[in-house]
């Protein structure tokens, strides 16, 4: 029989999944403030910070599956958040910008963003916040090595 509470205890995707969620449900009220869901708010932040990526480009930038991000973008143009338009040098591929509703909002999307980080990890000295980060890049590009070597394909 399995022992679930020490599965638990010792799982790093049950503290990864359940923090995920509390932040997505935390966050969600939040971000209806300015517009926007918080499956969109990557976007906003990745189209604003690069403007005319492909879909695909932006899709690997916020690892996400292209099917997943199709999906986002259909929606973020119909709520004019972001504009698509052909690719001069490639006319099958479209080129993802930020359209004036985006770039007036990202501002306050990064400043809620910024606040949330700063309640989440209320309490935490310099130095567990920083080995904090550090321990959670090194997890970070693991799973991206993991993918790499065919684990996962992130553009499916």
């Amino acid at each position: 029989m399995i022992d679930f509470t020490k599965f638990r205890s010792t799982s790093l995707g049950f503290r990864v999944t359940t923090l995920f969620r509390a932040n997505a449900c935390l966050l969600e009220k939040r971000l209806a403030e300015i517009g926007i869901c918080f499956g969109q708010a990557p976007y906003v932040i990745a189209t604003n910070e690069k403007e005319g990526q492909t879909q695909d480009e932006l899709a690997a930038r916020i690892r996400v599956n292209r099917a997943a991000t199709a999906r986002h973008l259909k929606s973020m143009e119909q709520s004019d958040l972001i504009i698509r338009k052909e690719n001069p040098e490639n006319r099958r591929q479209k080129l993802v910008y930020p359209t004036d509703k985006s770039r007036a909002i990202i501002d306050n999307l990064i400043h809620i963003l910024e606040t949330h980080n700063e309640s989440v990890l209320k309490g935490f000295s310099e130095e567990e916040l920083s080995q904090l980060l550090s321990l959670l890049d090194r997890a970070v590009a693991n799973v991206d090595a993991m993918r790499a070597e065919g684990g996962c394909d992130e553009h499916s």
